[in-house]
């Protein structure tokens, strides 16, 4: 059978039997091939509700996990689907954080929660234009938080990366600016060092 045959029949099957999806969706990426993403969806797309999803989730790999959530902008958010979003945001998985940073889940989210996640895309090394969602929700709230992550890294003599000042200097937190500044000057030289780095990456 050929893929998009068999993708079309797959479909229909989901569509009139449900349950059916549990077979089809491991399958995707083996019949499809690189499109296996949106073929996963359209599978999704094709439930009458939305009972088999969280297990589709729950004992999938990594790329089925993936597709459930970026299916989000798809299908429309509700209430288990954040939820799974939220799972794959407390994944140490890079892909599952940025796919958990859909607009679409993003926009369903309180600042709280996304200021966490977009700590978390930052302490993870994730570049923050993976997630353009998120950095667009940054608050005067978000920009101290990252100021205040780039001083401890600053006071353990450690690098931080330079996308971390577009976060910062959204609405720059003038004490924890100066914190960072006042490093330059610290007695460690590895402190020194490190403020010296930061800070010429802020460009």
């Amino acid at each position: 059978m050929e893929h998009d045959d068999w993708l079309e029949h797959a479909v229909r099957q989901t569509a009139r039997a449900p349950v059916t999806i549990r077979r089809w969706f491991p399958m995707v990426a083996r019949k499809v091939g690189d499109d296996h993403v949106e073929a996963r969806i359209r599978l999704l797309a094709a439930l009458p509700d939305r009972t088999e999803i969280p297990g589709l989730y729950r004992y999938g790999d990594v790329h089925e996990r993936r597709a459930v959530v970026l299916s989000a902008g798809r299908l429309g958010v509700d209430d288990m689907l954040l939820d799974l979003a939220r799972d794959a945001l407390r994944s140490n998985d890079p892909r599952l954080v940025t796919a958990a940073a859909d607009p679409a889940v993003v926009a369903a989210l309180p600042d709280d929660e996304v200021d966490q996640a977009l700590m978390k895309v930052i302490f993870m090394g994730i570049p923050t234009a993976r997630v353009p969602a998120l950095v667009a929700r940054v608050t005067p709230l978000t920009s101290r938080r990252v100021a205040g992550f780039v001083l401890e890294r600053v006071c353990a003599g450690r690098e931080v990366a330079a996308e971390v000042w577009q976060v910062i200097d959204r609405y720059p937190p003038v004490a924890e600016l100066e914190q960072i500044r006042e490093q330059l000057h610290a007695d460690d030289p590895e402190r020194r060092r490190a403020a010296a780095g930061a800070l010429a990456r802020r460009g």
